[in-house]
Parts: structure tokens; sequence; C-alpha cells
């Protein structure tokens, strides 16, 4: 499968106001892709469209709420009718809830679904048409480290992010069936230093976060402009996200009692949060920015991350550690 060079292509970016979506559209202008961007907050869009221009980028916006399929459809329609095609469509819209499993009522249980999990699949079944007629092209879905580790207090977002995988994984094997050249990329981020946590609605008595270490956001843009441009099944934001999923599969019991005994304190600060927050579960909130609260302690490189970007490396890497281990092991085995 051979994907287009991003200065060839029409790139939307679905929940793009603010954090990840935020900057993956910042990023895909730069490297020369028209972007079409789509969130529920106006002015987020129109300074983020200003953005882009002010640097020399093409850019275009469409007001919409994921959870409604009709405002998704509008999006690729608007996406073709300003410059002709779609190459790639990245679904990066998301809400967040901070709560106990019992705290949680069915209502967030639900909104949380609709948004993060119909989200994707309505962007997808909105997107795959038009890359069907383009005759190739790329799915991007920001999924999470939580659609393997489920974080306690996130019971709604973890399982909405479990179904994302799931619901890729089978879109992908349907493509892959078909013979059809559209690739499926799940893109899992670590903790994100974006205002998804400012946005969040929460129970807690204190501001939340998540576990470190935090990354930048453009750690996450890197993904999306590497998987627009080349078919990669995974990409891990964060090499502490490939950490903990490592772990989930080989000690899950050990997991469990990690993360019962230090999970809760890794996701509050030391803020208090009188009367929780509401969040931004139904309405978009003014946090129209890439980044978070947390960038005096954010990361903006990930070795883990860089390498998959970068296969000559990593494999050169791989090939310098065989080398300097051989002697070792050459000893190990006279013994």
């Amino acid at each position: 499968m051979q994907l287009k060079p991003l200065k060839e292509q029409v790139a939307v970016v679905v929940g793009a106001s603010s954090g990840i979506g935020r900057a993956a559209a910042l990023k895909l202008a730069a490297h020369g892709a028209k972007v079409v961007v789509a969130a529920r907050s106006e002015p987020g869009l129109i300074s983020l469209v200003g953005e882009i221009s002010a640097q020399g980028g093409d850019a275009t916006y469409v007001v919409c709420d994921v959870s409604e399929f009709g405002q998704v459809q509008q999006v690729a329609t608007t996406a073709v009718q300003a410059y002709g095609r779609i190459d790639t469509w990245v679904n990066s819209a998301a809400v967040s809830l901070f709560a106990h499993f019992e705290e949680t009522t069915p209502e967030e249980f639900a909104r949380l679904s609709q948004v993060n999990y119909l989200g994707q699949v309505y962007g997808a079944l909105a997107a795959l048409p038009h890359l069907r007629q383009a005759g190739q092209g790329a799915i991007i879905a920001i999924s999470s480290v939580e659609s393997i580790v489920s974080m306690p207090l996130h019971a709604a977002y973890a399982a909405s992010k479990h179904a994302v995988e799931g619901a890729m994984d089978a879109l992908r094997r349907d493509l892959l069936a078909e013979e059809v050249p559209i690739s499926v990329t799940s893109v899992k981020p670590a903790t994100i230093n974006t205002p998804l946590f400012t946005n969040s609605r929460n129970k807690m008595d204190v501001k939340p976060k998540g576990p470190p270490p935090i990354y930048q956001p453009s750690v996450v843009a890197d993904c999306v402009v590497y998987a627009a441009e080349h078919p990669v099944r995974d990409l891990f934001a964060g090499g502490s996200g490939r950490m903990m999923v490592m772990n989930q599969f080989s000690a899950p019991k050990q997991m469990d009692l990690m993360l019962s005994r230090v999970g809760i304190r890794f996701e509050g600060t030391h803020e208090p949060a009188p009367g929780g927050s509401p969040g931004n579960l139904y309405q978009p909130l003014d946090n129209n920015r890439a980044e978070g609260d947390f960038s005096d302690r954010a990361r903006g490189f990930s070795l883990y991350t860089w390498l998959q970007l970068h296969p000559g490396a990593r494999l050169a890497a791989t090939a310098g550690t065989m080398l300097l281990g051989a002697p070792l092991v050459g000893r190990l085995m006279r013994r």
C-alpha cells in the first residue's frame, strides 16, 4: 500500500479545536496538506484556521458535534466541495470523566460512548466512500493506552476507547479482506499535556491529571503525520504507554494491584476543585489551545516513539544492541 506525500493530500481532522487534534492539524498543514478542521467550538476553529493561514497553509472549518452522524457527513461533504477529495481522515474528538464507576450515571456512560466511540465510527463511515473514490487513503484513530490499560475513576472513558480499538481492528480486517488500499492506524497516546483534563467532568475534590510521565501533544502529532504517509497498524505516543501495555499483558493481576494502590493518586493534582467541574460533555469550553496546564513538566520527545517513526534507526539500534550483546551470550553459552 502506497500513500501520497502530505503535500499532495487533503486531510480532515475531527476534534481539532484544541489538544491533540489542534496540534495534528497544525503539523499536517505545515507539511503541505490542505486541511479541513472540525469541532464543536467555532471560536477554536476560527483561530486554528487563522493560525494555519498565517503560516502559509490552506484550511477550512466545519462546526460539528461528532455524536450526530449527519454533522459528520457534512464535514466530509465540505472537504470534497472545497478541495475535491479526502486522502486522510483523523478522528480525534474525545471527552472525559473522572468518577468512581458507581458515581457515573447511565447518561454519562452513554455520552462518552456517543462521542469517543460512535464519533469515531461515524467519522470512518463518512470518510470511507470518499477514500474509496480517491483509490487509497488513511483513517487515523486517536485511541488511547486506556484502550488496553484501564485506569481507576475512568471506566466510561476506558470503555469507550476499548470500543474504538475493537471497531478499528474489524474495519482494518474488512479492508484487507477486500484488498482495498486504505490503511487504518490506531494511535495510542500515553498521558498528553492537553486541555482534556481541564475540560473533563470531574467528581474528585481535586483537579484531574494523568499518570506520569506527561508528553506534549507534538509527540502525538508526529505519529499522525507519519501515519498519513505510511500504512502502519499501531503507534504508541510515549514510551511509558507501551510499557504499561506490556505489563498489562504479562502481569495483569500485578497491574490490578499497582493501579488500585497508586492509580487514583496519579490522577489527581494537589489543586482543590470545590464542587467538581461539569466539563465539556455537552457544551464546548473556551480552552482552544493545543497544550494543557502541565507544560512545565511535559516532555516534548519520546525516544520510543521516535524509533517507531524512524524504522531505519530502530533497525540499526537493534542490530547494534545484538552485536554488543553477542560476546556476552557467547561467554554464557561456553560455561
